[in-house]
């Protein structure tokens, strides 16, 4: 699949004052164990270190449903909403480039 044609979130989460460290935790983790994406950056805010942005970029369509329906999605879903103060933004997108070509 082109890069072009693989599924894509940009992200934003703002934790409650002083759960950022715990809130960037738990979405590494979640993306190292999901296995759906082969690009993902996680960035914290310079001058709000409680804001988490995220750009994750899915293998395939196949792989991002499989994530999102999966019970790790849940309870990380879970664990990532009680830390939140405001609910996330999330923006389905598609890449148009990104470097390196070749995923490590």
């Amino acid at each position: 699949m082109t890069l072009q044609n693989q599924p894509a979130y940009i992200i934003k989460m703002r934790a409650k004052p002083g759960n950022g460290d715990k809130l960037f935790e738990l979405a590494t983790i979640g993306m190292e164990k999901s296995g759906a994406s082969d690009r993902f950056i996680i960035l914290r805010e310079d001058d709000d270190p409680d804001v988490l942005w995220n750009v994750e970029v899915f293998r395939s369509i196949e792989a991002k449903e499989g994530y999102e329906n999966s019970a790790l999605a849940d309870e990380l879903r879970d664990e990532i909403i009680d830390l939140l103060a405001e609910p996330p933004m999330r923006i389905p997108v598609h890449p148009y480039s990104a470097l390196p070509l070749d995923p490590a």
